[in-house]
């Protein structure tokens, strides 16, 4: 069972990095345009500015989660790597279980907040299929959809930390999967 949650929550980050790669890709595309058509044109388009600070929203939760799951965020290495035993599984423990309140506490608000502006519209963006207008809560959707992203890297890191102490499994790879594309 646990190889077969081991493998989605791998595909989960693969995914997620690849989606969060795209957006950084879209955004640069969508900047660009912002320039061309500001300074070459001398016609701003009225789209493109909000399009990219969305995009770069859902770009940097989506990225978070994929940083806690490589542990590419900053953390308290040197006491990790100076404690053995039992103080190294309270300090894995202790740092799980702040991150975790702190991302419950993040996905709560940024549910509540998505909530609240379901009926504003983004400004100069409208929807190309129905041409109606795009509302705000698709960009704060990106608060508690990174939250539980980064909640499911951030317990498959600790469960991985946990079984390399305990010797239950072979060199740590943590996160390197997940980078191979």
């Amino acid at each position: 069972m646990f190889s077969a949650l081991s493998a989605a929550e791998r595909f989960l980050m693969r995914w997620t990095l690849r989606v969060a790669m795209a957006l950084l890709v879209l955004t640069a595309c969508v900047s660009l345009w912002q320039v061309i058509t500001r300074f070459v044109f001398e016609q701003p388009s009225t789209w493109s500015e909000v399009a990219a600070r969305s995009l770069n929203i859902w770009m940097v939760y989506l990225g978070v989660a994929v940083a806690f799951r490589t542990g590419a965020l900053m953390s308290v290495e040197f006491l990790y790597e100076k404690l053995r035993g039992t103080a190294k599984l309270v300090l894995i423990a202790v740092i799980t279980g702040l991150c975790l309140g702190v991302l419950l506490v993040i996905a709560w608000f940024g549910w509540e907040m998505a909530g609240r502006v379901q009926f504003q519209m983004l400004a100069g963006v409208e929807n190309p299929l129905t041409g109606e207008g795009i509302s705000i809560a698709t960009v704060y959707m990106a608060i508690p959809v990174g939250a539980a992203l980064a909640i499911v890297g951030l317990l498959a890191r600790a469960v991985e930390q946990v079984r390399e102490v305990l010797g239950t499994s072979e060199t740590s790879t943590v996160g390197r999967e997940i980078f191979e594309l």
